[in-house]
């Protein structure tokens, strides 16, 4: 999307429209000006017996990824129910309403994260506590990835090996990779326990976090800090703290690829309240995970129910 001062580019057919990229595969609704670009878009203009509004919802259909190639030809094969026009509009309305539930569900859940971010701030910023620099209290280590010509470092692997793709600033309970011991033993991987808190550093990911609920290994791309013995530091209390240091993470560069070390990390500064408040903060954080365990499975009922509606609505079997 951009901005062209060429008047001769702009679309002079009815508004709104259905635009569809045939690279891409996403559907828009258009109901402004505006000038076609690449010729990767093809516009969609319904048959006036065609409610533009229900014809936008073609956006849920499932269309065969062929990579980017072209796909419009895959959505031409597909063959859609249209009911009549007063129908399609009152199948809309429905349908308007089961969205509006998922995006007041969405908008709870993100108050529900924000919440916690606050709680910490008001707990632990604003001079009440002494920062200290992560070195002092916490021990700090990279991963590795044992090479990937060598079958044997990973066919029938036991060892769970995990990417920065899984620094979500989440809890991480599984993998989907595995590394052999012998791929262990032969790289600079390491075996992180559990309560680990993992930062990524490189990429698009960079400075985010994760909660590490079982042992793993890592590739170089992860840093893993977990608190020194002997020191009154909370991992979960450490996973927040570790949270909010992103903007020391994103300003590293101005460059788009940026990197962080080891050294960076550890000479970051935390605030490093008595251990009975940081604990107290972890049982707000058990409650709170709590609520948005039983929030997520209100937006998996949620978004059943709106895929359910689609499909009906899309066979003709929605009555209304």
């Amino acid at each position: 999307a951009g901005y062209t001062n060429d008047k001769t580019k702009v679309y002079s057919g009815n508004l709104p429209i259905v635009v569809f990229g045939d690279h891409t595969r996403i559907f828009k609704f258009v109901d402004f000006p505006f000038a076609l670009g690449a010729d990767g878009v093809k516009i969609l203009v319904p048959k006036k017996e065609i409610d533009v509004n229900y014809y936008y919802y073609l956006r849920n259909l499932r269309i065969l990824s062929a990579g980017y190639s072209r796909h419009y030809k895959f959505l031409k094969e597909k063959k859609i129910k249209f009911p009549p026009l007063p129908t399609q509009k009152a199948i809309v309305s429905i349908l308007e309403k089961a969205e509006k539930a998922k995006e007041w569900r969405k908008k709870a859940d993100d108050l529900t994260k924000d919440f916690l971010k606050s709680v910490f701030l008001e707990m632990f910023y604003g001079g009440k506590y002494n920062e200290v620099e992560l070195k002092e209290i916490c021990d700090t280590r990279s991963g590795g990835t044992p090479s990937r010509s060598r079958k044997e470092y990973w066919d029938n692997g036991t060892i769970p090996w995990l990417g920065s793709t899984v620094c979500k600033d989440r809890y991480v309970n599984e993998s989907k990779q595995f590394i052999t011991k012998n791929g262990l033993n032969n790289s600079s991987a390491r075996i992180f326990k559990k309560g680990t808190i993992l930062v990524a550093l490189v990429g698009a990911t960079i400075g985010k976090t994760a909660y590490l609920n079982f042992e793993a290994t890592t590739n170089q791309n992860i840093a893993g800090i977990f608190p020194k013995e002997n020191v009154d530091l909370n991992s979960e209390y450490l996973f927040y703290a570790m949270q909010n240091l992103y903007p020391k993470f994103i300003s590293l560069s101005s460059s788009t690829f940026k990197m962080a070390n080891l050294t960076f990390v550890r000479n970051l500064k935390i605030p490093l309240p008595p251990i009975p408040l940081q604990n107290k903060f972890t049982l707000i954080v058990k409650e709170v995970e709590k609520l948005k365990e039983k929030q997520k499975k209100s937006r998996e009922e949620i978004d059943n129910l709106f895929n359910a509606l689609m499909q009906k609505a899309f066979k003709g079997e929605l009555i209304v």
